[in-house]
């Protein structure tokens, strides 16, 4: 990966740190893209140190703002010519209902629509690579999930913090497809990293969901195992195919709604036209 430029959003935590620590271990350029500047700073020098690799930077983004993606993207393009890889690793589940300063559904809005945006804004300096790669971070728990195009920046009454995190990563998965129809130039592939026993359950959830979390985590994989298929995906020789789903490093059919390419255009003209209302 010498010479090669990475981006990756959540890169400061958990699945995130764990990717950018394997990239920059491969002598990659790494920047991790967050929204906490205290914190991503201090995960550079975490990165820095366990890769014994100084070039790690530090982008602030927030997804759940147009304003903040917009000047993550700015930021980027002034300091760099080209992006070979981008991993779209941030992603969130929250308990409660509530919206992206857009107002869009906060799952939809962060794990989906945030990253749908980055990537499109950075698209042309993606495709200045030689060898582009995007890695779109799903969950196998895509299969349960539907899309319903009325939650997405509508009120929501009776919300379930499952139903539209599936959704989000179903997102995830069709975003994917439509991406390799429209860039054959890239490869790009999404992926279920496992179930990782990092602070992301510990998140906006109810007291007891975090009980139940708290106690599972010993049981669950690693970041650093859940990060393999993502380094995987962004840097091996041997990845020669695009629009597809990854769980261990191995491609995988996806649900039958993800394999939906009249699903995945139209999911694609909503969140084109949404974004050109809000920007």
């Amino acid at each position: 990966m010498k010479g090669k430029i990475v981006l990756i959003t959540g890169g400061n935590n958990g699945i995130g740190k764990a990717t950018a620590i394997g990239l920059a271990r491969k002598n990659a350029t790494v920047i991790i893209a967050c929204r906490n500047e205290k914190k991503g700073r201090v995960a550079v020098e975490d990165i820095k140190k366990i890769s014994k690799n100084e070039k790690v930077d530090l982008l602030i983004c927030d997804l759940s703002s147009f304003e903040s993606i917009q000047k993550c993207a700015v930021d980027f393009k002034a300091k760099y010519q080209k992006l070979d890889v981008l991993v779209n690793n941030a992603g969130l589940i929250v308990d409660n209902y509530k919206t992206t300063v857009e107002g869009f559904e906060w799952q939809f809005g962060v794990n989906h629509i945030g990253h749908f945006y980055l990537t499109n804004l950075l698209i042309d300096h993606i495709l200045a690579a030689n060898a582009p790669r995007i890695v779109n971070v799903s969950s196998a728990i895509h299969y349960s999930g539907v899309l319903d195009f009325d939650t997405f920046d509508q009120p929501i009454t009776d919300y379930s913090s499952m139903k539209f995190y599936a959704q989000s990563k179903l997102a995830n998965v069709l975003f994917t497809k439509g991406l390799a129809k429209r860039y054959p130039k890239i490869l790009v592939n999404a992926l279920h990293p496992g179930v990782v026993g990092t602070s992301f359950g510990n998140g906006d959830m109810k007291w007891y969901f975090k009980g139940i979390w708290t106690i599972m985590k010993p049981f669950l994989l690693t970041a650093e195992k859940g990060a393999k298929t993502s380094i995987y995906l962004a840097s091996s020789p041997l990845v020669d195919i695009s629009g597809k789903y990854f769980d261990k490093s191995t491609e995988k059919q996806p649900s039958k709604l993800a394999d939906d390419e009249a699903l995945s255009e139209k999911l694609w003209a909503y969140s084109e036209a949404a974004i050109k209302e809000h920007k």
